[in-house]
């Protein structure tokens, strides 16, 4: 997940590149290498999940830990996908703007039109300008690009399923620790009633021990003074 989050970051920084005069070649085979990296890294990322999804006896600090790495990985993709979607939306840009000057080139005809095109690009010196081949070019490379969001999405679904299934196996931890302290605290509050029980019982036994000494001293002491007023 640390390797693709470098990914992810790289991502970032070229996207800035694509339609400016940086926009080359060059600029799209490391892009061809970056969604080659990725898509590795992912399939092995979906394999250990799997891998651990299907681990039984986990703790609740592993099943935790390992949604927790399951939500940073999505949220690494959801960047990645993000990231793609922006660099296909600007190179689309691009051709349709290069399309454009070279569509008005044709129309003025002759050395004229090249004259248009130069002009153009004259103008807007930051930005890429691309001839025929090149759109063809950038049209397949943003073909791969879509291709590739398919194929991450495919598999963030698959993953998408072990995180439910693994958030229900935390749910129901979740629920057997909140029922095992409801049956605790079931289980204090009747042995505090056993206890109080227990108490009154031990009072009461008490109170009938002490009642019955008085009365019998009472007896014993009418019995005496019968006695002596007889003598």
């Amino acid at each position: 997940i640390n390797q693709i989050q470098k990914i992810v970051v790289e991502i970032e920084k070229l996207k800035k590149q694509v339609g400016t005069t940086c926009d080359n070649e060059e600029l799209w085979q490391k892009f061809g290498e970056i969604h080659s990296t990725f898509q590795r890294k992912l399939s092995r990322c979906q394999k250990l999940i799997a891998g651990i999804s299907y681990v039984k006896g986990l703790s609740k600090y592993e099943s935790i830990q390992t949604s927790r790495l399951k939500k940073d990985l999505n949220d690494l993709v959801t960047r990645y996908t993000k990231g793609q979607k922006q660099i296909s939306t600007r190179e689309r840009g691009v051709i349709k703007r290069s399309r454009t000057n070279s569509a008005r080139s044709s129309e003025s005809g002759g050395g004229g039109g090249g004259g248009v095109h130069q002009n153009d690009q004259l103008l807007d010196q930051e930005h890429v300008w691309l001839d025929g081949q090149e759109i063809l070019e950038r049209e397949q490379q943003i073909k791969k690009i879509e291709d590739d969001m398919v194929t991450v999405a495919d598999m963030m679904r698959e993953i998408g399923y072990l995180v439910h299934d693994q958030g229900v196996n935390i749910d129901n931890i979740e629920a057997h620790i909140y029922e095992t302290n409801q049956n605790v605290d079931e289980g204090t509050s009747l042995l505090g009633q056993a206890d109080r029980s227990v108490q009154k019982r031990r009072k009461r036994k008490i109170c009938l021990t002490v009642t019955f000494i008085i009365i019998l001293i009472a007896l014993i002491l009418t019995i005496v003074l019968v006695q002596k007023l007889q003598n």
